[in-house]
C-alpha cells in the first residue's frame, strides 16, 4: 500500500505545476535549464494564444482590447527571445553571468 501511495504522488507531482516534483535527481537535463527551457515554451504558447485573442478582439470591433493583446504578446516574445539567448549561452557551453553585458550596469 506504501508504495502504490508514493508511485501514485510521482505520477501526479508529473502533472500539473510541479513537475519538479516528480523529476529525479539524475535528470540528464540540470533544474534550471529545464526551467528555462519551460519558460521558453509557455511564452511562446502564451503569445500564439494571445494572437487568437487579438482576431477575437478585432473580429467583435474593439481596437482597445485588441491593442492591448498585441502589447502583451510582444512582451511574451521579448521574453521568449531572452530565454532563447539564455539557453543558447548554457548549452553552447558559456557560464552564467559571462558572455553579453545587456543585463551589467
Amino acid at each position: 500500500m506504501a508504495t502504490e501511495q508514493k508511485q501514485g504522488a510521482g505520477a501526479q507531482g508529473q502533472q500539473g505545476s510541479g513537475l519538479q516534483e516528480g523529476r529525479s535527481e539524475s535528470s540528464v537535463v540540470p533544474d534550471k535549464d529545464y526551467n528555462l527551457v519551460s519558460v521558453l515554451y509557455h511564452t511562446l504558447k502564451g503569445a500564439e494564444t494571445h494572437s487568437q485573442y487579438i482576431q477575437d478582439a478585432k473580429k467583435q470591433g474593439d481596437q482597445e482590447l485588441a491593442s492591448f493583446f498585441s502589447e502583451v504578446r510582444q512582451e511574451e516574445l521579448r521574453l521568449a527571445e531572452r530565454a532563447k539567448q539564455l539557453l543558447g549561452q548554457r548549452l553552447s557551453g558559456g557560464r552564467p553571468g559571462q558572455g553579453g553585458a545587456r543585463g551589467s550596469a
